[in-house]
């Protein structure tokens, strides 16, 4: 059927070329001098050529028939004659039309060569479509994650992770006379605690007929399933919890706001930048520095465009534009991640993630009855904890900023 369709292009195609001739034709000889017997004798020519053409297509239909029959035809025979013979009748016409011209040269249409064998392939070639891939895959982009980027990082030899804090301390220090003890003494009290790996795991089947027959799938499908487990990780790190994960993210354990009383001015509006600043000097009195504020990019464009009544921006002096956005000198980070109209405050350094084992990707033959369907069956695996001390917690403040400007608005 394939060949039966290139042949009526083909005749289509000869057609339209005789045409051109035809019609070339009638226009020279309108314009010959009479005298001129060897131009004549040219055209005649190209006339008995058109008779041997109309000929050999129909022996070509003979040749396609049985090539078809025999099974011998091949795409680069078909690309080659077909670029070819065509190549050649556009060739014809532009040397038809110099006719009229007194420079004109006699010339001799060839397509003999085109059919030395008799299983010559034919085919319009031009006039198959022939598609050209765009490299890459189109899909929608993920958001990058943060939270690994900024919390500190451990490598664990053990199933558990245990370390010592201190429980209870009294502070029995003072002033006395010589000989005389102190009145009451200091009490130190510690205890151990511990944090288990957690596993995070996904897998994905795939048929052995898409890899056979897209090069590049499995790199496509491995890319897709780490893009996920980071997201998922980078989730939990931020908001996760013991019940659901394994372990608290940071967000779950950070310490809400407090402004213990203290507000703006009495008559001033307080703004997230504001709320940001107060925060902030939570950290500090809890001894902490803090090094990252992650936020919504909403928030952060809402901050920006602040303005006062007149429609002027308001900018804080102790903010930093540019590439790194900051507040009194503690970068902002903006993520998606992150829930629009809250924030969160921190020194990440006192949040730990351990690793035990780093993701490993393994492309399994045979699980379930993966060999009868000619299936694939691709896992990722990881395992690994994140730690936030209890003494730690302080280190880090979280709230809406709505909350927040409440607190600190004076009544």
């Amino acid at each position: 059927m394939v060949y039966k369709m290139e042949k009526k292009e083909l005749e289509e195609a000869l057609a339209e070329h005789g045409k051109a001739i035809e019609l070339k034709n009638e226009e020279i000889v309108k314009g010959l001098n009479e005298d001129n017997e060897k131009l004549k004798a040219e055209l005649e020519t190209m006339n008995k050529t058109k008779d041997v053409m109309q000929k050999q297509l129909d022996e070509i239909a003979v040749s396609l028939k049985k090539a078809e029959k025999d099974g011998k035809l091949n795409e680069e025979q078909k690309a080659t004659f077909a670029s070819s013979l065509r190549d050649k009748l556009n060739k014809d016409i532009q040397k038809v039309s110099g006719l009229s011209r007194k420079d004109a040269e006699a010339f001799k249409m060839e397509i003999k060569s085109f059919l030395s064998t008799d299983n010559a392939s034919i085919t319009t070639g031009s006039l198959l479509p022939a598609y050209q891939l765009d490299p890459g895959v189109s899909k929608a982009p993920d958001r990058s994650p943060f939270m690994l980027d900024i919390v500190a990082r451990g490598i664990a030899n053990s199933l558990t992770i245990y370390w010592v804090q201190r429980k209870t301390r009294t502070d029995g220090t003072e002033w006395v006379d010589e000989a005389t003890a102190p009145a009451a003494q200091t009490v130190l009290g510690y205890e151990t605690k511990t944090a288990a790996m957690q596993n995070l795991s996904e897998f994905i089947k795939v048929s052995n007929n898409s890899f056979d027959d897209i090069d590049w799938l499995m790199s496509e499908v491995q890319t897709e399933l780490v893009t996920l487990m980071v997201l998922k990780l980078d989730a939990d790190i931020l908001n996760g919890t013991v019940a659901a994960n394994g372990f608290d993210g940071v967000n779950t354990v950070a310490t809400a706001f407090s402004a213990a009383g203290d507000t703006m001015p009495t008559g001033v509006t307080p703004n997230k930048w504001d709320a940001l600043s107060y925060a902030l000097t939570q950290i500090q009195l809890a001894n902490f520095m803090a090094n990252f504020i992650v936020l919504n990019p909403s928030d952060v464009r809402d901050m920006k465009l602040t303005r006062d009544d007149q429609g002027a921006y308001l900018i804080p002096p102790t903010m930093a534009t540019g590439m790194n956005v900051a507040v009194d000198g503690v970068r902002i980070i903006a993520n998606n991640g992150v829930t629009k109209g809250s924030y969160l405050v921190g020194d990440f350094t006192k949040a730990k993630f351990w690793s035990r084992k780093e993701m490993d990707l393994k492309v399994w033959e045979q699980n379930e009855d993966d060999v009868l369907k000619q299936l694939k069956t691709i896992t990722l695996y990881m395992r690994g904890t994140l730690v936030v001390k209890d003494a730690d917690k302080l280190a880090f403040v979280k709230d809406t900023f709505a909350d927040t400007i409440t607190e600190i608005t004076a009544v």
